[in-house]
């Protein structure tokens, strides 16, 4: 690995901090390792700074100035909701994200940011293995807290339905169900009550102003980066190139003695990483609600399908984003919130969303993508017991996640480039580690994960032609290119409005 700044003794290593490090990147990645730096007495003496098209400028602020920020819509970090669970299959990740979790709940993203509404995990006829792994390290880890009463097996669709606490007129048979109704509302499954969600956008803005707190240390550059600049070989021992720094599309230059890289789905358009991560696209959509709905809606749990990867979040009361807009039907209905229904499946492939993309940005939502969200809509809401099946979706969008072979994050040196260091590869599940990641992020880039640490070697650099078998957490079609989908004429207007 290429990490010049750690030294080798007998006994230990030791970590030379660099005297500058440009982040490029101001998602999940970028931006919990940014935090994580400025924590640190290490880094006291570096100078940090980070480039993104959607940040404001600070090079001629005043250190005491207020700085107005609205987090990227492209990034896969920013949007109303995210699910914060420690239910893996991997007891690793499950510990990790329940040590985020514990962070979540005191407070970490800000007031009423985290919402702990419960998480009903279920799977029809594939995605079995995974549920029961998951719920098994769940009670495992609640058995050792004294609280396993916090998690309670579902056998059956009807548990499921009635532990999601719908008014059971929502469930009750009916013609108008969309065939395999069971199949969408899952078969089997559990209830996670101490899982929840949380805003991701308010989170996000919560992190950038701890970290706009530790000025003049950071510097914020508003751009879009054209390529990386690359440097010779400094000594005829070590014949690697090396990256000195990035070059902006204004034909500016930032230069640093280590650069990393939290581009996530952009990374192609800077390195090529062919093998080790794929951008892919996840449908989302928003659906309207009045007051009173919000309010009978708002303390369901979230429910998560992992055979078809469907999920639904409740409605925030209090939160920004889409739930704050306020729109009125053609009825005169007012719509003052959103339900906000998703899929977290294997997604469409892309090429990396740029403006240099067949694919244009914002991207349109397939007419497939809509149909499926609208069909898990009304096994929830049949017609003939709910207004909100056939109500037309306020806002619909994809979402661009960079996934990797095993969904494990790539956080490593590049192996052939000196002073480039790659954290991405969040593959749909980065956000909720928001709170730790940085730290670990450190851990590796410190060199103290080759000492004993657990995400060294499970996020390090590793071969290619490694097979694409993901986590088990994934459902749907695979292999389908986003550009062939929209090539034969299945994709609609990027976002619909009421």
């Amino acid at each position: 690995m290429s990490s010049p700044s750690i030294s080798s003794t007998d006994n230990h290593r030791q970590y030379t901090p660099p005297s500058s490090i440009l982040i490029v990147g101001a998602g999940v990645f970028g931006l919990s390792t940014a935090l994580a730096i400025l924590s640190s007495p290490l880094y006291v003496h570096t100078r940090l700074t980070i480039v993104d098209p959607d940040i404001p400028n600070t090079e001629c602020l005043s250190h005491d100035q207020e700085i107005s920020y609205t987090p990227s819509a492209h990034t896969a970090s920013i949007d109303s909701s995210r699910i914060i669970r420690p239910d893996y299959a991997n007891p690793a990740y499950a510990r990790l994200a329940a040590e985020a979790q514990e962070a979540w709940r005191a407070g970490y993203g800000g007031d009423n940011v985290y919402h702990e509404s419960g998480l009903v995990v279920v799977a029809g006829k594939t995605g079995n293995e995974y549920v029961e792994a998951a719920c098994r390290n769940v009670e495992e880890a609640q058995e050792q807290n004294a609280s396993a009463q916090n998690v309670e097996r579902l056998s059956n669709p009807e548990e499921i339905r009635a532990i999601m606490g719908f008014p059971s007129g929502h469930y009750s048979p009916s013609s108008d169900a969309p065939s395999g109704n069971d199949e969408y509302l899952g078969q089997t499954g559990y209830i996670n009550r101490t899982s929840g969600w949380a805003n991701a956008e308010g989170a996000m803005r919560t992190i950038m102003q701890r970290i706009l707190s530790h000025r003049p240390r950071i510097t914020l550059r508003r751009g879009k980066v054209s390529r990386l600049l690359f440097s010779k070989p400094t000594n005829e021992t070590n014949l690697q190139p090396s990256i000195s720094g990035v070059l902006l599309t204004d034909s500016s230059t930032i230069t640093a003695n280590l650069t990393i890289l939290a581009t996530g789905a952009w990374t192609p358009t800077l390195l090529n990483l062919t093998g080790h991560i794929q951008p892919t696209a996840q449908c989302l959509a928003y659906l309207p609600l009045t007051a009173r709905e919000a309010a009978s809606l708002s303390n369901m749990p979230v429910l998560l399908n992992l055979s078809h990867g469907y999920f639904v979040i409740p409605p925030a009361l209090n939160a920004s984003s889409p739930s704050s807009t306020t729109t009125t039907s053609s009825e005169n209905q007012l719509y003052t919130h959103h339900l906000k229904l998703a899929r977290h499946a294997h997604g469409y492939l892309t090429p990396h969303p740029s403006s240099s993309s067949p694919v244009p940005i914002p991207v349109p939502v397939p007419a497939p993508a809509l149909a499926g969200l609208r069909t898990f809509l009304t096994s929830l809401f049949p017609p003939s017991s709910s207004p909100l099946s056939t109500r037309p979706f306020s806002f619909t969008k994809l979402c661009h996640y960079t996934d990797t072979p095993s969904c494990d994050f790539l956080v490593t040196y590049h192996p052939e480039l000196e002073n480039l260091f790659i954290c991405t590869g969040g593959s749909g599940h980065g956000f909720k580690f928001l709170p730790v990641l940085g730290r670990e992020v450190l851990g590796i880039l410190e060199g103290r994960e080759e000492e004993g640490g657990e995400w060294g070697e499970v996020w390090g650099w590793k071969g290619e032609g490694r097979e694409w078998t993901g986590d088990g957490s994934r459902g749907g079609e695979r292999g389908v290119w986003l550009k062939e989908v929209m090539r034969m004429g299945e994709g609609v207007g990027g976002s619909s409005k009421l």
